[in-house]
């Protein structure tokens, strides 16, 4: 069978393959906004998928960073101590800061059932920005400006916040929360009123 009869007899209702769905989720992301196709491409095939169990850690609180994390399917919950303080849906990405440096995270990620999340890896993402120059200042820039949004949020959700005896509080430092005009879809369920990025 030929490329072109195999074109006319797919199923034109038959759902994207899992790698067309990571690479179009990758590409929503506020990391690869401007970067062309073929790289973004490129980059996605690096990132590691896996599907997960209710109730497993992507990763705990107190772990070293090691890689981004983005939802492709199903939900994570993101929990500091004993306390759920977020959940995070599909087209989520978080967990950024761990393409610069591998400070612990400040709060765990738990998958909800049948939960599928695609994993970039700190050390992969730098050979691959090391060797495309380029592309890789776009994407850091990308990077930096995400994580400057994120700062800037947090800083004004601290000096607005008046309720400073609330007893969560202290957990707000935990949280993923998408700044407005990033590109992340921000159906975030929060429960507390000041942010952190998670790292």
């Amino acid at each position: 069978m030929t490329e072109t009869q195999r074109h006319i007899w797919t199923n034109p209702f038959r759902r994207a393959s899992l790698a067309t769905q990571v690479l179009n989720a990758w590409r929503a992301t506020p990391l690869l906004e401007g970067v062309p196709g073929r790289v973004s491409a490129q980059l996605t095939r690096l990132t590691h998928v896996r599907q997960y169990q209710g109730g497993e850690f992507v990763f705990r609180e107190g772990d070293s960073a090691v890689a981004a994390a983005l939802i492709i399917k199903g939900a994570v919950i993101i929990r500091s101590g004993e306390h759920d303080i977020a959940r995070l849906e599909a087209g989520e990405f978080f967990g950024e800061a761990a393409l610069l440096d591998e400070t612990p995270r400040s709060a765990s990620a738990i998958a909800e059932p049948g939960s599928v999340i695609s994993l970039l890896v700190r050390y992969q993402f730098e050979e691959f920005v090391r060797h495309r120059p380029q592309a890789g200042l776009g994407i850091m820039t990308n990077l930096a400006q995400l994580l400057l949004a994120r700062l800037k949020k947090r800083n004004h959700d601290d000096d607005t916040d008046t309720s400073a005896s609330a007893p969560d509080n202290t957990l707000a430092k935990a949280v993923v929360e998408a700044p407005v005009n990033t590109g992340i879809h921000a159906d975030v369920k929060t429960k507390t009123k000041s942010h952190e990025t998670l790292t």
